[in-house]
């Protein structure tokens, strides 16, 4: 029912000659309100047409939207990318946030593999955390086709138990005793600081304010965070929860992709050009350093970082195949991360 809403509402817009852009759960809480608004004020200078911003609670909705051609505009993962492919090439990448370098060479974000503070040391042999001590344990992953919160650390765990593939991760009782899924990185991570799961699969954004740094590394292996004072919904009831890190794998951001059939070719060009502007480069409220009052859809890890081209074809190079991880890590690792 609540797809079939959304659909209705979307094509709405569309008979009213909007931009409709949709948002992943990840970029629909409301600490991102701002971001999203400034993200459809650019469309519609750029298109003299009104953006129309549809927020979602479903990773898989969000999906069938672009993939549908409902919404012109997204922004998802890679995994998202190569299977929305997979079954239309209407679906395009255009443009993904820079990594430090302000190139895509470092475009990257981390996927966690993580567990309650208080009970990482049972992960522990020696320095290392031992996956295989995840047997017999509860898990949440975000979604089935989420990139990060199932498809990389999937192949991780896969290699880790000798498994066939992914699938049969979700199968109960040959690894984990239990699996559920969050529907979104945020009720992942929910999952995991309420204690309903012993482990859990999911990103946080560069940009996100929720936690602070407790122990180790920024990103790595180790590292332990804590929910802050003062954390948006959902987080706000989980002040001073924390998890560690067990394992931390680096994956290509995302992208902005446009539905090429149904986004007309002169609003992609002038879509395409405001985003690689100097304008939107400077933008905090899409671009913010981690210090900024004011928080962006990404963050900007130095003054070289905005928008930078790509294609489906780049995230295909550096996946290899689909879902093929360990093609990502030798992406990066060439490239020295």
């Amino acid at each position: 029912m609540a797809l079939v809403i959304l659909m209705l509402a979307i094509s709405c817009g569309k008979k009213n000659d909007t931009i409709n852009i949709v948002f992943l759960p990840n970029e629909s809480n409301d600490s991102l309100k701002a971001s999203r608004e400034e993200f459809a004020k650019i469309i519609e200078k750029a298109t003299g047409k009104k953006a129309n911003i549809v927020t979602t609670t479903d990773y898989n909705i969000a999906m069938e939207n672009i993939i549908s051609g409902q919404a012109q505009i997204a922004y998802i993962g890679a995994e998202g990318i190569l299977s929305a492919d997979k079954k239309t090439k209407d679906v395009q990448a255009i443009v993904t946030n820079a990594g430090k370098s302000g190139t895509n060479a470092d475009a990257l974000y981390y996927s966690f593999i993580a567990v309650p503070s208080d009970a990482a040391n049972n992960y522990k042999v020696g320095n290392t955390y031992d996956l295989k001590k995840l047997k017999g344990k509860k898990v949440s992953f975000v979604t089935n086709s989420s990139t990060s919160g199932f498809v990389v650390p999937g192949e991780v765990l896969v290699k880790e138990f000798g498994l066939k593939n992914t699938d049969e991760l979700l199968q109960e009782g040959k690894v984990f005793s239990k699996v559920i899924f969050g529907n979104s990185h945020p009720g992942t991570q929910v999952n995991l600081l309420k204690k309903d799961v012993d482990v859990a699969t999911f990103a946080i954004p560069k940009s996100f304010t929720t936690y602070e740094l407790v122990s180790g590394e920024e990103n790595k292996t180790g590292a332990t965070y804590k929910v802050k004072a003062g954390a948006p919904s959902p987080f706000g009831e989980y002040v001073g929860k924390s998890f560690t890190v067990i394992k931390s794998i680096p994956v290509p951001n995302g992208a902005i992709v446009f539905n090429v059939k149904s986004l007309n070719k002169d609003d992609q060009a002038k879509i395409k050009a405001a985003l690689l502007s100097k304008e939107t480069y400077e933008n905090p409220a899409i671009f913010s350093a981690k210090t900024s009052k004011i928080r962006g859809m990404f963050l900007k890890e130095s003054d070289k970082v905005g928008f930078v081209e790509v294609n489906n074809k780049w995230y295909e190079d550096i996946m290899k195949e689909k879902n093929n991880f360990f093609a990502t890590l030798s992406y990066f690792k060439k490239s020295g991360y």
